[in-house]
């Protein structure tokens, strides 16, 4: 009989043990993490000089350029999407016109083994970039 009159007074004991004190304040939960950047709607690489650009996502995305080997970087802001070519165009804050357009079709960089599944051409101001496309958005 003793154990059965002490289940209930546990019972008790443990719900008070795990309230809040009067008055204290009650744990928030943690902040939610800071969501993942989109994914580029195109990457593409070229050789001879080494460059990178990178399309964001979205009807007037952002072109992210690295060129001459990572030494020049620029940034069009508000590219127009072309509708007579797959490919973009736009200025930078400084006024250097940028042009991008791509093929969809079996690429090589001629440096590596790998196989990329657009061609693209490139052309900042007066420099013309050939290089492949590495991953395009549907």
């Amino acid at each position: 009989m003793r154990r059965l009159a002490f289940v209930p007074f546990a019972a008790l004991w443990l719900a008070a043990c795990s309230a809040p004190a009067p008055g204290a304040r009650e744990a928030t939960p943690a902040a939610a993490p800071a969501s993942t950047p989109a994914a580029p709607a195109l990457r593409a690489v070229g050789t001879e000089p080494g460059w990178l650009a990178e399309v964001g996502p979205g009807e007037s995305p952002t072109i992210r350029l690295e060129l001459d080997y990572g030494e020049r970087k620029l940034v069009v802001r508000d590219a127009t999407r072309l509708e007579d070519v797959s490919g973009y165009t736009g200025y930078t804050a400084d006024g250097v016109w940028v042009s991008l357009n791509y093929r969809r079709e079996q690429c090589s960089d001629g440096m590596s083994d790998r196989d990329y599944i657009a061609s693209v051409e490139l052309q900042v101001g007066d420099r013309h970039y050939r290089g492949c496309a590495a991953s395009l958005a549907p």
